[in-house]
């Protein structure tokens, strides 16, 4: 009888071993993730994963968890005591983050480890300084909502990292999020069920949480064959101020809108003042939905997507404690969410 057909993973680490020789790579040098591999040769994760194992107990590579897969014997290092330290990174100080952090933080103290928190308030350039900072000084691992213009600076970084809020989808770093598309998909559907035509939206544009939000306000107005009025859809920025300034706007058209959906609380608190200060009853000529249902929308009867900060916070957790262990971690956690109905949002007073 002949040979059976070679396994395709052992296919793969054939073409993986030619590379690393005809490339003469040298030691230490990154190379493509699990996932940039299996783009390249076709082939599922599970194949990549089998193949990368065997270079690595051949001494071909060896993978650093949540880091990166390198060219090369695994450099020896001297034992040392893990740093107690875990590095966050957030972008601004929505509250948010804070009871994420917080509810992380309670578990991190039990465990002795202690939280260094830096807000970056959307630059670049301080990211980019932190993650440098976080690198040199050896934190046990770094927890951010990245900015995906520092993609580079995340791809070469060389501690542990778990991203949170705002993915970077090409990134073999560990992500959690919030399930954003269907949580205003379903925002959107409650006040077309409740006889709302003309909602608008009101969000935060480049960025990723704002992008699905958008996108699922859109698919609900289209899976209820409701027409999308790009006059009302303001993108801008996650503030209250902006709130503020978009909704004058909206009320300055000559067809204003019934009902609106903010990208987050913050951004609702804004239109709730300017519908304070210009005598505009909610819901009665305005419903209004806000999204992360944190302790602001709880203050104002503001009805809101809960984004479930805890079982966020115990996703983080539980990835922490396997970079720990050195077990794998799933590349992507999607959290699901939850419409909390206050009285902010009702039937429009007319049809």
């Amino acid at each position: 009888m002949g040979r059976g057909k070679k396994e395709k993973y052992l296919t793969l680490a054939d073409q993986i071993r030619l590379r690393l020789r005809k490339s003469s790579i040298s030691p230490g040098s990154r190379l493509p993730s699990e996932r940039d591999f299996a783009r390249e040769f076709s082939c599922n994760h599970l194949t990549v994963r089998k193949a990368l194992k065997l270079l690595q107990e051949e001494e071909l590579i060896h993978i650093l968890p949540s880091i990166g897969i390198f060219s090369g014997k695994a450099p020896e290092q001297k034992k040392k005591e893990l740093s107690d330290r875990i590095g966050f990174i957030f972008p601004d100080d929505e509250i948010f983050y804070y009871r994420i952090f917080a509810e992380f933080e309670a578990v991190i103290s039990s465990a002795s480890l202690h939280p260094v928190l830096h807000l970056t308030g959307g630059s670049v350039t301080k990211e980019r300084e932190l993650l440098e900072y976080f690198e040199r000084s050896g934190v046990r691992a770094l927890v951010a909502a990245p900015n995906r213009l520092c993609t580079e600076q995340y791809r070469r970084l060389r501690i542990p990292a778990l991203f949170f809020d705002m993915p970077i989808p090409e990134l073999a770093i560990p992500q959690i999020v919030s399930d954003d598309f269907q949580g205003a998909f379903n925002a959107v559907t409650h006040l077309i069920g409740l006889g709302h035509k003309r909602i608008a939206h009101i969000g935060c544009e480049y960025d990723y949480t704002g992008e699905q939000r958008l996108s699922g306000y859109l698919r609900a107005l289209e899976t209820n064959h409701i027409p999308r009025q790009n006059s009302l859809i303001r993108m801008r920025y996650p503030s209250r101020e902006w709130g503020y300034h978009a909704c004058r706007e909206l009320f300055a058209l000559r067809n204003i809108p019934t009902a609106v959906l903010c990208a987050n609380d913050t951004i609702a608190s804004g239109v709730l003042n300017y519908c304070a200060d210009h005598s505009i009853t909610v819901p009665g000529e305005l419903s209004v939905v806000g999204f992360g249902d944190t302790p602001t929308a709880e203050f104002l009867d503001l009805c809101s997507v809960n984004q479930n900060a805890g079982k966020i916070s115990g996703a983080l957790c539980e990835n922490l404690r396997k970079l720990d262990r050195g077990e794998p971690l799933a590349p992507l956690t999607v959290i699901s969410t939850s419409l909390i109905i206050r009285k902010s949002a009702g039937p429009p007073a007319t049809a």
